[in-house]
């Protein structure tokens, strides 16, 4: 079957996209109002002046969405039918004109007010500002961006072949004939390397796959810097930062085993020793990163894990901060974070009965929904530190890669979900 990566990616991002509307519609069936929990109104880098319409949101998404795929999908039917390499090159290429033109064109059409707020929201995240305020928008939208982190390697990898359909190579072949054996060998040696040059992203694809760690690092840090010293949410923050700076282990270390492995650099006599280290310190980081994010989703963006007597997973790091009860006489007495809780809502306090190691209030009746996601993610996030790793080959399996971008879409996508629905039950 004719499905190249630069149509793979296409795909993977319209889905993210119907999956996005997915979100915003369910959401909305069960009474979840994403605009104020989202916070888009109130930043100037994303407003419109065309009004939002909560109800009409995931229609403008879907609609939006369901036109960008009829381009993708002409341009693929296109591409499909030819047979020449470089015509099914400058159809692709077309393609993601065609796309990103219909994305960013300034024209008060076409879904106006969802496009500009996910082109602002893209230009917030990628702005190097330890000082604007972080809101949810920007969290959802970063933590996407993590997912698709790989893609955009393969993205730089379409761009190189673009660049080779738009300025291609001359290669002194004429020359070469007329001179000695070694000139020729030369000659021939800088031809295979050029290429070779759109089959491995190189220290390019490791910055591309490490940037949206970075934006979101760097979200982290400025939340921890805007929070109170010492307070819970500045333990929260930092803990965070931690998270995201522990994928860039994992990151630089499959690069290195690809070096050692795939593309032949440092074969060497201490080519065996490096792969080793190398392959036993990404055993370390990508176990810390799989069950830290594992346990950071279930605890912190989810707010699962409570138990009746009021303790719940999220403690271990960053326990409530305590506050001190109004002074009775000459004694001042500290309210536990249950006790907190029960005064604010009563109702809530007699509810012990919830099922285990969720939440009193949810905005789903079924646990089994919660249950279920828990054990997905776990089971997809150590799927997914499959892909980012070069170690092992899954380019090399029939849409190996592929089918695991389209797992970690949909682990994002249930994430998504109830992330925005714990902000609603809260």
């Amino acid at each position: 079957m004719y499905f190249p990566v630069a149509f793979q990616i296409l795909f993977l991002v319209l889905l993210a996209a119907f999956g996005w509307g997915l979100n915003l519609r369910l959401l909305s069936q069960a009474g979840v109002e994403v605009r104020p929990i989202l916070q888009l109104a109130q930043l100037p880098a994303v407003r419109s002046d065309v009004d939002w319409i909560d109800d009409g949101l995931h229609q403008n998404v879907f609609r939006l969405a369901a036109v960008l795929s009829g381009v993708a999908a002409a341009g693929w039917a296109l591409s499909a039918l030819s047979s020449d390499p470089r015509l099914q090159t400058a159809v692709a290429l077309l393609t993601y004109v065609v796309v990103i033109a219909m994305l960013v064109m300034p024209r008060r059409a076409l879904c106006y007010t969802v496009r500009r707020q996910f082109t602002g929201l893209l230009a917030r995240i990628a702005k190097p500002s330890l000082s604007d305020p972080v809101c949810l928008a920007d969290v959802v939208m970063a933590d996407i961006m993590t997912s698709c982190a790989r893609m955009f390697a393969d993205l730089f990898l379409v761009a190189c072949q673009f660049g080779g359909l738009l300025w291609p190579r001359r290669y002194g072949t004429a020359l070469a004939a007329r001179r000695g054996d070694l000139d020729r060998l030369i000659e021939l040696v800088r031809e295979q390397h050029e290429q070779r040059a759109c089959t491995s992203s190189g220290i390019a694809g490791v910055l591309l796959v490490s940037a949206p760690y970075a934006f979101r690092l760097r979200q982290c840090i400025n939340e921890y810097l805007r929070a109170e010293p010492e307070s819970s949410a500045a333990r929260r923050h930092l803990a965070n930062a931690i998270k995201y700076a522990s994928s860039f282990p994992v990151i630089a270390l499959s690069a290195t085993q690809r070096q050692v492995t795939v593309d032949g650099i440092m074969e060497t006599k201490y080519s065996d020793w490096v792969l080793r280290v190398a392959f036993a310190l990404w055993i370390a980081a990508v176990v810390f990163n799989s069950l830290y994010s594992f346990y950071w989703d279930v605890a912190f963006d989810w707010d699962l894990g409570h138990t009746a007597a009021g303790w719940k997973l999220s403690d271990m790091i960053a326990p409530a901060d305590e506050k001190p009860a109004p002074n009775l006489g000459s004694r001042a007495v500290v309210i536990s974070p249950a006790d907190a809780l029960a005064q604010q809502s009563p109702e809530l306090s007699r509810q012990r009965d919830f099922p285990r190691l969720l939440r009193p209030r949810r905005r789903f009746a079924s646990h089994r929904v919660y249950y279920a996601a828990i054990a997905l993610d776990f089971l997809l996030r150590i799927a997914w530190t499959m892909k980012l790793s070069s170690y092992i080959h899954i380019d090399s399996m029939a849409y190996g890669a592929f089918w695991l971008n389209l797992l970690e879409i949909y682990r994002r996508w249930q994430w998504t979900f109830l992330r925005i629905e714990k902000e609603a039950a809260s």
